[in-house]
């Protein structure tokens, strides 16, 4: 039995096995990380009723001066409470959601009545700082608040929202902590839904916790519907998939309701087939021919209605992402549903008409990247397992009473009541209670109503009352909410309201000219002046291929694409994206845009009239977001004054959800505003895509003197130009069909422009044109033409892979209209067909081809060892998938055979889709190594292969009988230790800190244990030399679990060279950096120390102190290391 003095909290929790669903469990643990005051589990986490809930304290503080509230900080997590500061200290960037600017219920700790405040421990107001955010000023912040940092002297409070906070989620996750039956509270008043000259009906919600039936003791009831329908999540999961060896993704992060925070982003919190969470760029793929397979298991078999699966993460390359789904049935049946399409942002719902009891599901996949994150099956109406459950019933209670001077008791179904006692023009107040039984829940909040008044959902928009908007309903998601305001993009007109979406359809309305820039451009308030940037320069531009220009102005194309290449082939010329100085470095072997990593991207944008900057409008054609890929791109943007100051406006992150990008811009109050003549972006990355940038000024500050723009930015600065022409020169375009020219002046010429078949009107000068723009309007005034226009020939680019695979194309005389390209197939892929040219037509695409690329595997290699059993298999052109099989001579067997499992004698081989052959060998057998009591007593001629002769060197000589190891893998004989050996090994010298247990005595083939003196601390065998002082981290030393006396009478192995050293803590992939365990003894932490193998990207120290490299990444598998 293993003795230690200590163990991890999990171990702790799993041994005591303490209910928390109907206690608060509070444990007492000491940790080497002495900085850890406490922990505790979220109400929504999936352990949080489970025997690992609860509190965790350190002994070390709690009672201590300064930690004396420790406890209610951790118990207010427990119940839902975030900290007052995560608004500001928690937030993972400038835009993140979550930054909290102003007390809101709907970001930072989501209570309103939290002011924003960074993380403090003084017991006042902080002091104004700068952070990457730019300029932050805090007053009136919670620092006596128990959510804070701040020292127990000054915390004595939870605010009113905190209270509520927490009232709720001990309604909706604890209710079995309360020993009262109470229903839980109804949280809403009743609203009116209905009412006429002698009635009033009203309508509730359920109570608060979402059961509508009452609770007993080991009953199901909390999972049954209204209708007796009964859903449960999955109990079981597995997966014959190989885990990834981080410990994430298993398949019991598919066990329990959904916990994925964010949907259509990679987490740790679902099972994923990913094996490579170190190289986020390396996939197995899925085996054929059923590709990846999970199999979740339900707790009840029920008859059912409908399964819904979270699928939180797909890769964009997969189109059927689900290839099969089997229902399992509970006499062992499988009804396969097919092949399904499913979305990461929501649940895939399928209806089940299956007349048989389902127990559980298996889902197969070919993305190696898809997430699951969790399972629900709900049963047919009036399943059994609800069968003892009992509805809640409700009171009504009214001021004036009713007439028998009670409350209308009793009422169950659809939660209404019609009032028929009622006066026009009396005002009436109902509450609602619940009713269990004999118990009777708390009243609802009042609803007070005059009879015959106006009320939201009577189809009616009454100004008076705020409404906005009368649908005549109370439905959300509509248009018009349960409270009658317009919900966000809707537009509502007329009685009753009728609702649409408005932002986004091209027509600019007048209500939606301050808000839609989309609809109706960039609104300018009064008291401000909008300016668009009239100069541009930039780290990689071409002007041919990706100018700057057109950055200036407003700007042409207001769509925003994360996949650069569609806008690239749509939008080239109507944004700048960053490119190399000339067409050819620009594109890679596939006509793939690129750029070199290690290269800085930046925008200079200079303007007109510098002004006291209140705004920065950044316009996005493309945030540059690659699919799969988790990291966020962002913006560091700068402005520069007049005085040629730069100030920081901090780092932003990009997003086609968030277009444009509007930064704000605050200026010190003790300080004079500084008025800015030009703004510098530097991004993250060279897929971005600009169509123009805007600054919104104080009218009262804008300056009428032109700005030169001079001050240097990597060679570069801004200056005006200008230029004059008194006549307008003809136009002279190739290939141009139709240009018909007017004028109505002497210097003024209008000419619309149209293209030949098979070509397309390009802007060399100025602004681009629309892909889809047929003719061009073009104006000369005072001799100078608005912009400079060709006709070019349609571009058909290179031709995609997806075209022929297997094939490289050649294209000597270009790839423009009627221009053919040829195509050769890959070796080993062979050609099928004759013709191998593709013709660009006139729509900029390449005609179908006429033959394509087969590929195949020559004859395989021959195996050594190894007897062929497919003769067919010495013939050419096998397909891709067919396979070959082999035996092994005997003596050998199959390499790579599991341990401890029979010896694989039969090798199999397949094509792969590479061309080749699998690689596949058969290796001589080993007989196991003899036990270590005979350590230096035999020799071997051939060590432990097969016919190996083994003879025990036994003194006085005796008859030397060689031991033979055989084909089998087994030893003729069993080793045996000399006949008249006798003695004792010396007792094992106590060294570098270690002891040893010696139960059997120091005779030969006795086994001691060692163990360290100071724990927590593993022995382990180190280099000579080498000690545990010394010991380099990338060592991954041998744990010791024994030692042997052996017939020499000498210790193996031997004590000299074991050593103590620090043991691993517990707390690997937590999220936090641990100092201890960064080293390849302890797997490096799990992965906690580098960014690239975090999925939040951000390494969070969790030291005394790093004085040293016990922070750094030193992982050498990690990104940061290849």
């Amino acid at each position: 039995m293993e003795h230690r003095a200590y163990m991890s909290v999990k171990e702790l929790k799993e041994a005591l096995q303490l209910n928390s669903t109907h206690f608060l469990n509070v444990y007492f643990a000491s940790s080497v990380r002495e900085e850890l005051a406490g922990a505790a589990t979220w109400p929504w986490d999936k352990e949080a009723l489970s025997p690992l809930g609860g509190v965790v304290l350190n002994p070390f503080y709690y009672g201590m001066p300064g930690h004396t509230n420790t406890m209610v900080h951790e118990v207010g997590h427990v119940l839902g409470l975030y900290h007052v500061f995560k608004g500001v200290s928690e937030r993972e960037s400038c835009d993140d959601p979550c930054r909290e600017i102003a007390p809101s219920m709907e970001t930072g700790d989501l209570c309103a009545d939290t002011a924003p405040t960074p993380k403090s421990k003084l017991c006042h107001d902080p002091e104004p700082s700068n952070d990457t955010c730019g300029q932050a000023y805090f007053s009136g912040t919670p620092f006596n608040n128990y959510m804070s940092y701040t020292d127990d002297d000054c915390t004595d409070s939870f605010t009113p929202n905190q209270v509520a906070r927490m009232h709720c989620y001990l309604d909706l996750v604890y209710q079995q902590w309360s020993q009262s039956r109470k229903p839980t509270p109804i949280p809403m008043p009743p609203m009116v839904i209905g009412q006429d000259q002698g009635s009033l009906t009203v309508y509730w919600l359920p109570p608060i916790s979402g059961i509508l039936y009452e609770r007993e003791p080991g009953t199901l009831c909390g999972d049954c519907a209204e209708d007796g329908t009964f859903s449960q999540y999955v109990h079981e999961a597995s997966s014959p998939r190989v885990c990834d060896s981080s410990g994430y993704w298993t398949p019991e992060e598919a066990v329990g309701p959904p916990d994925v925070d964010q949907p259509c982003e990679p987490s740790l919190q679902a099972w994923s087939p990913e094996l490579h969470l170190y190289h986020m760029n390396m996939t197995v793929p899925c085996p054929q021919p059923y590709g990846c397979i999970l199999e979740l298991h339900f707790l009840h078999p029920v008859y059912p209605d409908s399964l819904m699966l979270w699928t939180t993460y797909l890769s964009t390359d997969s189109p059927k992402a689900l290839s099969n789904i089997e229902i399992l049935t509970e006499h062992g049946e499988s009804i396969p549903l097919g092949p399904l399409d499913t979305f990461c942002d929501i649940p895939l719902t399928i209806k089940l008409n299956i007349n048989k009891k389902v127990s559980g599901v298996k889902v197969y996949t070919f993305d190696e990247r898809m997430e699951i994150d969790a399972a629900l099956l709900t049963s047919m109406p009036q399943s059994p397992l609800c069968s003892n459950c009992k509805p809640i019933r409700y009171r009504v209670l009214r001021d004036p009473p009713f007439a028998n001077g009670s409350p209308i008791a009793g009422i169950q179904m659809h939660r209404k009541f019609t009032d028929t006692e009622v006066t026009p023009g009396e005002l009436y107040r109902y509450q609602i209670q619940g009713v269990a039984g004999t118990a009777v829940g708390e009243p609802s909040p009042p609803l007070i109503h005059i009879h015959g008044a106006p009320y939201c959902g009577d189809g009616k928009v009454t100004v008076s009352m705020d409404e906005e908007c009368d649908d005549g309903n109370l439905l959300d998601g509509d248009g018009c909410s349960r409270t009658c305001k317009k919900e966000k993009g809707f537009n509502c007109v007329g009685e009753p309201s009728l609702c649409y979406v408005h932002d986004g359809d091209g027509v600019c309305e007048p209500f939606e000219r301050r808000s839609s820039i989309l609809d109706c451009g960039l609104y300018t308030p009064k008291g401000y002046v909008d300016q668009w940037a009239t100069q541009a320069f930039a780290s990689h531009q071409d002007e041919k291929s990706c100018p700057v220009s057109v950055v200036t102005g407003e700007p042409i194309v207001k769509v925003c694409k994360s996949h650069l290449q569609d806008l690239l082939q749509s939008h080239s010329l109507a944004a700048w994206f960053p490119c190399a100085p000339s067409q050819e470095d620009m594109q890679n072997e596939n006509g793939e845009k690129m750029l070199f990593d290690d290269e800085r991207v930046w925008l200079k944008v200079c303007f007109d009239r510098p002004g006291v900057a209140t705004s920065v409008f950044v316009f996005l054609a493309s945030d540059g977001i690659i699919p799969g890929d988790q990291h966020k791109l962002t913006v560091t943007v700068h402005l520069s004054d007049v005085s040629g100051h730069n100030h920081s406006l901090g780092t932003h992150e990009l997003s086609c959800q968030r277009n444009p990008l509007v930064i704000s811009v605050t200026h010190n109050p003790g300080s004079l505003p500084y008025r800015v003549a030009s703004v510098l972006l530097n991004f993250s990355s060279p897929l971005v895509g600009i169509s123009a940038v805007a600054m919104r000024t104080s009218s009262s500050s804008s300056t009428s003197i032109p700005n030169t723009c001079l001050l240097e930015h990597e060679g570069h600065g801004c200056q005006r130009h200008s230029g004059e022409h008194s006549s307008c020169l003809p136009l002279q375009l190739d290939h141009a069909a139709i240009v018909n020219c007017t004028s109505s002046a002497p210097g003024l010429m209008k000419c619309a422009v149209t293209c030949e078949m098979g070509f397309a009107l390009h802007s060399s000068s100025g602004k681009g044109l629309s892909p889809m723009q047929k003719e061009v309007l073009l104006t000369c005034n005072s001799g100078q033409w608005d912009r400079s226009v060709t006709c070019d020939p349609a571009d058909c680019g290179v031709p995609d892979q997806s075209l022929v695979y297997y094939a490289e194309f050649s294209c000597p005389e270009g790839t423009t209209y009627l221009k053919e390209c040829s195509f050769s197939c890959i070796k080993p892929a062979k050609l099928q067909g004759m013709s191998q040219w593709l013709t660009c037509l006139e729509d900029g695409l390449w005609s179908l081809p006429e033959a394509y690329c087969k590929l195949e595997c020559d004859a395989p290699h021959a195996v050594a060892n190894a007897k062929l059993l497919v003769s067919g298999c010495l013939q050419g052109n096998h397909d891709v998938g067919s396979v070959c099989r082999y035996k092994c001579k005997p003596g050998y067997h199959v390499a790579g055979s599991m341990a401890g499992k029979p010896r694989k004698k039969f090798l199999k081989i397949q094509c792969l889709e590479s061309g080749v052959w699998e690689e596949g060998t058969c290796v001589p057998v080993l007989c196991e190594p003899p036990p270590p009591v005979f350590e230096g007593m035999y020799d071997c001629t051939n060590g432990f292969e097969l016919d190996s002769q083994c003879v025990l060197n036994c003194n006085p000589q005796s008859k030397r009988v060689p031991i033979l190891c055989t084909k089998e893998g087994l030893w003729t004989e069993e080793f045996k230790l000399c006949e008249n050996l006798q003695g004792n090994c010396p007792p094992p010298p106590e060294l570098n800190f270690v002891e040893y247990k010696c139960e059997q005595g120091y005779g030969i083939g006795a086994v001691c244990t060692p163990s360290c003196i100071i724990p927590p601390s593993d022995p382990v065998i180190l280099p000579e030399n080498v000690t545990a002082d010394t010991m380099d981290y990338r060592l991954e030393p041998p744990k010791i679990q024994n030692i042997v006396c052996t017939g020499r009478l000498r210790w193996y192995p031997d004590p000299t060279v074991i050593h103590c050293i620090q043991s691993c803590e517990p707390f690997q992939a937590d999220g936090w950096c641990d100092t201890i365990n960064n080293r390849a003894y302890c797997k490096y932490d799990g992965g906690d120390c580098c960014s690239s193998t975090l999925s939040s990207r951000k390494v969070i120290p969790f030291a005394a102190d790093c004085d040293q490299d016990e922070c750094t990444c030193r992982d050498p598998a990690a990104e940061e290391n290849q």
